[in-house]
C-alpha cells in the first residue's frame, strides 16, 4: 500500500510534538490536550498495527479504538511517561504501522475490517465494516492531520515557531 500521505501526516504531527518540551510554557488546558493527543495516537497506532497484521495474514481483521479513548489507559500512559517518551512512542508505533502497510499488497486495501469506534466518553459511535484502504485513507487525510493541526495551533499560541 502507498504510505506517502500517511508518512507525511506523521511527520507533521511529530514536528509539532517535538516543538514542545516538558518545560514548555503551555497553559494547562493546552498541555493536557497535547498529552492526550500523543497518548491517544500512540495507543490507536498499536490497535491499527494489530489490524494490519491480521490483514497481511489474511485473517479476519478488527479495530476497536476503545483502549485509545480510555481515560484509564491514557492516564496510565501519561503518568508513566514524559512528553519526550510519548513523542518517541508515537514515532515508533507510526513506523511499525507504516512498515506493515508498506508490506501490504495494494489488493488488500479492499479487505473488510470490523470497526468499533467510541468517543472520549466511551460511547459507541460506530460499529460496522470498513474497507482497510478507507481506514488508512481516513487516518492519512483526516485523523492524523487533524491532530497535527491541533498540536501546531497550541504551540503557536505559546509564541514559539
Amino acid at each position: 500500500m502507498d504510505t506517502t500521505t500517511l508518512a507525511l501526516a506523521y511527520e507533521k504531527l511529530l514536528a509539532a510534538a517535538q516543538s514542545v518540551t516538558d518545560d514548555s510554557p503551555l497553559p494547562d488546558a493546552d498541555r493536557a490536550q497535547v498529552d492526550w493527543v500523543l497518548a491517544h495516537v500512540a495507543l490507536s497506532d498499536r490497535a491499527l498495527a494489530g489490524a494490519a497484521r491480521q490483514v497481511l495474514a489474511g485473517e479476519p481483521a478488527r479495530i476497536d479504538n476503545a483502549p485509545a479513548m480510555s481515560k484509564t489507559a491514557i492516564a496510565s500512559l501519561l503518568s508513566s511517561t514524559t512528553h519526550k517518551e510519548r513523542t518517541e512512542m508515537v514515532r515508533r508505533n507510526a513506523m511499525e504501522l507504516l512498515g506493515l502497510l508498506e508490506r501490504t499488497p495494494g489488493a488488500k486495501a479492499g479487505t473488510t475490517v470490523q470497526a468499533r469506534l467510541v468517543d472520549r466518553g466511551g460511547n459507541e459511535v460506530f460499529d460496522d465494516v470498513l474497507m482497510w484502504g478507507d481506514v488508512i485513507r481516513m487516518r492519512a487525510e483526516e485523523h492524523i492531520p487533524g491532530h497535527a493541526a491541533n498540536l501546531a495551533s497550541r504551540v503557536r499560541n505559546t509564541g514559539r515557531p
